[in-house]
């Protein structure tokens, strides 16, 4: 499977996953969370795993922002982010991935490590909530996936509260 491929079949994979979360209420990380608390989160778990497996060489493959269902108190939306790197490693996935689990921790993740071997090449998946058993609670995912190859970092949040028009449409030039 090529890199285009992967990537493309692991974002249809997130998004179909979060879709199927439950909604409701327990898809909001309350009220007073932001659009700009979940894009943090999320950028500072991404900038900590690429320290943690490798400083450089990484692409941002897809930042968009996605609608949620609606709730009573207006409307919803979450972050879809991914990144990939493609450069030879400066160690073994294995201890790439077990350096990436200490930062994990490290910002409140309850991760789970393990080795997919039905894959082409093998991979060590690092994964908040387990490798392939859907979304946490509240419609999150985090994954990453560390090849002798490539390494592919992808999360989605939670649905906080958040106009998609307003995050989405460009900002008018005078």
């Amino acid at each position: 499977m090529n890199r285009r491929t992967y990537i493309a079949v692991n974002a249809l994979l997130v998004v179909l996953l979060t879709a199927c979360s439950p909604g409701g209420d327990q898809n909001s990380k309350g009220p007073d969370v932001t659009p700009e608390d979940v894009k943090a989160q999320i950028l500072d778990l991404y900038e900590a795993s690429a320290a943690a497996v490798a400083a450089g060489g990484w692409k941002v493959d897809d930042a968009s922002w996605l609608a949620c269902a609606d709730d009573s108190a207006g409307p919803r939306v979450k972050l879809s982010f991914a990144a990939s790197r493609s450069e030879p490693l400066p160690s073994a996935a294995a201890d790439l991935i077990a350096n990436a689990q200490k930062v994990w921790q490290e910002r409140g993740h309850d991760v789970t490590v393990e080795r997919d071997t039905n894959l082409t090449p093998p991979r060590w998946i690092l994964s908040d909530p387990p490798y392939l058993t859907g979304t946490e609670p509240d419609g999150s995912y985090y994954l990453l996936d560390v090849s002798d190859r490539a390494v592919y970092f992808q999360a989605t949040s939670a649905c906080v509260p958040g106009d998609i028009f307003e995050l989405t449409s460009p900002t008018p030039t005078p």
